[in-house]
């Protein structure tokens, strides 16, 4: 059994860990007290956990992925089993006065489905899957992961734009935009949705797509965390399957990141959208030593999502000129995967839930934001010698659309993760995270709202759309939830009913 294999194990173990004490809570926690509270909560046939419920915080820890929490406690949690769950809740929280956050699988890094009071709707449980093969399309719920949704559209030689980590379900995924596998030449995973089912605050049912509802597809199609409705199934479009998916991975010492951001560069300037081209600086060398005896490195990810070995051989070939495949300490090249080989063998994903710091930023200039990290990081590392920055270079191939909300304003991408192994590293690593936002303002031109944290950075939210795309969100939550059932994004000061 492979080193990557065992350390995945553990991964999806904490994960089942953090489930297993809400399925305890299931099985032993009182009912009664949720069922008579109200006649709303009472139609209701998933999970409802109340404040006063003794099983209320394993409930509770359960409903973020991560391992450090802020102290924000819904005033109660109802996990539903249906579309009729989901209403007769809305319902009760219109009656109550209680504003509303969804939940598909907690993985926002915000914890944006954690607040003050009011109630958490949890979809993790709708997770049905329709392929239509002779469309390409297919009507998914929000809380299939991807690595099953990505099994499950394999029997069918059919791909999507899913996100790089297995266990994020798609919900909140495709509603914050996603950046998902082969991004180059597929574009954000949002803009592949093609129709939702939604229910509104004063639960009606609308179908939101290109003819019908327009303006609601336009804010599903991007809007992340701050959206004023429940979507309870996308219709996504889907792609062929290419046969030979195919990695290449080097290691490379940290003083030869600036000759190495020149050559990747020109590489993204040449490569063919097909390409997916990452890059990470973190502790990954020499790879059999615990992370906090390793050097400081950059692993570079080449991806060709290709139609034969001639075809993978031709797509690489940019990266091959480029001289640096020569210089790597470690490589592993031409290697032909499945999605289910991708997701298992990526260790920057087995510790996410010890994250607790997280940003990200479109830019122009890529080559100096990740010079400017693996500086900080070697002047003054952070606690958790686990943590990274992730750069992908060329990695969005679109500007503008019309129908979606979302913004990529610039073609490269960059994101960095602090992991804390204790509670003191929290606050140390809110400080680190500070003076490198601070740092790379000058080469910032936007934000992903999947992976940006609104709480401390307000203004964060505002730059993950363009201007005029800011002001219309605005316009239509007055227009589809105005007596403000749904809490909008984190750290955003609103008018309230």
């Amino acid at each position: 059994m492979t080193t990557d294999t065992n350390t995945r194990r553990r991964f999806l173990g904490r994960a089942l860990l953090l489930a297993g004490a809400a399925g305890t809570a299931l099985l032993r926690g009182p009912t009664a007290l949720a069922r008579t509270v109200n006649d709303y909560l009472s139609r209701i046939r998933g999970r409802v956990v109340l404040r006063s419920d003794p099983s209320y915080l394993q409930w509770w820890s359960a409903m973020s992925w991560f391992l450090f929490l802020p102290r924000r406690y819904p005033d109660l949690i109802v996990r539903a089993k249906s579309h009729e769950d989901i209403l007769a809740a809305l319902a009760y929280a219109r009656h109550n006065k209680l504003r509303v956050t969804v939940r598909s699988g907690g993985h926002n890094p915000a914890h944006a489905v954690l607040r003050k009071g009011g109630m958490l709707l949890d979809l993790s449980l709708l997770r049905a899957v329709e392929v239509d093969p002779a469309s390409q399309t297919a009507w998914v719920e929000p809380g299939i992961h991807a690595e099953n949704l990505m099994a499950l559209l394999d029997e069918h030689k059919l791909d999507f734009p899913a996100a790089h980590t297995g266990v994020v379900p798609i919900g909140g995924y495709v509603l914050g935009g996603g950046l998902g596998w082969n991004m180059p030449q597929r574009d954000i995973a949002c803009r592949s949705i093609l129709a939702a089912e939604v229910i509104m605050a004063d639960g009606r049912k609308l179908i939101a797509d290109a003819t019908q509802n327009t303006d609601l597809w336009w804010a599903i199609r991007g809007c992340g965390p701050g959206f004023f409705g429940v979507v309870t199934r996308y219709k996504l479009q889907l792609y062929p399957l290419y046969p030979q998916m195919t990695k290449s991975k080097y290691l490379f010492a940290i003083d030869k990141l600036p000759h190495l951001c020149k050559a990747l560069g020109k590489v993204a300037s040449e490569k063919e959208d097909r390409v997916e081209l990452l890059a990470v600086v973190g502790r990954f060398y020499p790879p059999d030593k615990p992370p906090a005896e390793r050097d400081l490195v950059c692993a570079v990810s080449v991806f060709a999502f290709a139609n034969s070995t001639e075809d993978a051989r031709e797509l690489m070939a940019p990266w091959q000129r480029s001289g640096m495949p020569e210089q790597a300490l470690l490589k592993s090249e031409n290697k032909r995967l499945t999605y289910e080989q991708m997701y298992a063998g990526q260790e920057t994903d087995h510790s996410s839930p010890n994250r607790t710091a997280v940003e990200n930023i479109w830019t122009d200039d890529v080559a100096t934001g990740l010079q400017t990290l693996a500086k900080k990081m070697q002047d003054d590392p952070p606690p958790s010698p686990r943590c990274f920055a992730l750069s992908g270079w060329g990695f969005s191939n679109t500007r503008e659309d019309p129908t979606s909300c979302v913004a990529t304003p610039s073609e490269h991408y960059l994101s960095w993760y602090l992991m804390a192994e204790e509670e003191s590293h929290v606050p140390i690593n809110r400080k680190w995270m500070d003076e490198s936002v601070a740092a790379l303002k000058p080469i910032t031109r936007g934000h992903y709202i999947n992976e940006t944290d609104p709480l401390h950075y307000p203004e964060h939210a505002r730059e993950c759309f363009t201007q005029e795309g800011w002001q219309r969100l605005a316009k239509l939550r007055d227009k589809y939830d105005p007596d403000r059932v749904f809490f909008s994004w984190l750290g955003q000061k609103e008018k309230t009913a």
